[in-house]
């Protein structure tokens, strides 16, 4: 049996000229990715908490908008991979 792992298809922050600046790594472990997205969304809805709290709240907002799409991409990756591995025979 073989360890599942991201495909690298997922990016995310395009540029002005339709290229994204970030993307996945291919070859991560599933269970890595999984752990992950749960820091990742964690610590995202922590400042979004943060920012519906206090008055200075856009300071908080962006960082928790960077934090969501990167736990975004990384699922989307993740759900391409498992995708992928139950078409395969």
């Amino acid at each position: 049996m073989s360890i599942q792992t991201t495909l690298g298809r997922a990016s995310f922050f395009g540029s002005t000229n339709g290229q994204c600046l970030f993307r996945v790594n291919a070859g991560v472990s599933i269970e890595d990715a999984l752990e992950t997205i749960s820091l990742l969304q964690h610590y995202s809805n922590q400042l979004t908490l943060d920012a519906a709290m206090s008055d200075k709240g856009e300071r908080y907002s962006w960082c928790a908008l960077y934090l969501g799409e990167m736990a975004k991409a990384l699922l989307d990756d993740v759900n391409d991979s498992l995708f992928v591995s139950r078409a395969e025979p």
